[in-house]
């Protein structure tokens, strides 16, 4: 049964240690067949809540 995977990455450090084994781990699971996507959330600006309540809202 292949499965679809999802691999967060913190480091802001591009090929360092954490991309690598990430990237290791993403290549032997396609070759297992499995659907992999990898996001680095370090060059994303991820906020927390701010209690706007616009995700309540309807449009």
């Amino acid at each position: 049964m292949n499965k679809n995977i999802l691999i967060l990455t913190g480091s802001p450090r591009k090929n360092g240690n954490s991309d690598m084994l990430a990237d290791a781990f993403m290549k032997g699971a396609k070759e297992k067949g499995h659907t992999v996507n990898k996001i680095e959330v370090a060059k994303l600006n991820v906020n927390g809540c701010k209690a706007c309540i616009m995700c309540w809202t309807k449009d």
